[in-house]
């Protein structure tokens, strides 16, 4: 009974969402970043330099875009992250939950993703993370440094988004 009531409430929590940022994050043009063939038309403000990866994990094909800035204890973090995935595993919202939360092998403590819909395809929210079934065989993952940007610049880049034609 206790999960279910954190589902919905996690349900309820993520309609909220949707409902606020759905108007606020078409109106603004952003910097109109494209990856993959996935235009997105909102980022926030103060990412870093952006590297871009093109690589395969078990026959699921990744373009990646990273933004990453100086660590004040040395090295660099990571700002942002928009993965855009390809393949014939993704043919469905389940068969993408299953083998994305597999891939990821984030700890529930890190990250606990409840359902939402994103253009009205199935995805999955978490604090600093989206994820959604753009269409079968095409996902989208938006992944933010959860110590500098919320839920919210979460949802406005996933909303923001639009597959190029």
């Amino acid at each position: 009974m206790r999960a279910r009531l954190l589902a919905l409430l996690g349900a309820l929590v993520g309609l909220a969402l949707l409902a606020m940022l759905a108007g606020p994050a078409r109106a603004e043009a952003g910097p109109g970043v494209s990856v993959g063939g996935v235009q997105f038309g909102y980022l926030p403000g103060g990412l870093g330099q952006t590297s871009d990866f093109d690589y395969e994990y078990d026959e699921v094909a990744f373009t990646s875009r990273v933004w990453e800035s100086p660590d004040p204890g040395g090295g660099w973090r990571v700002d942002a992250d928009l993965e855009v995935l390809s393949g014939a595993r993704l043919a469905s919202g389940a068969a993408l939950h299953d083998w994305f939360i597999a891939y990821q092998a984030r700890p529930p403590a890190e990250a606990r993703y409840v359902p939402v819909r994103v253009h009205g395809q199935p995805g999955w929210l978490a604090r600093d993370q989206l994820f959604w079934l753009v269409r079968p065989g095409l996902a989208v993952s938006v992944l933010v440094d959860r110590a500098r940007w919320n839920t919210s610049d979460v949802m406005r880049i996933g909303w923001s988004a639009r597959v190029g034609t």
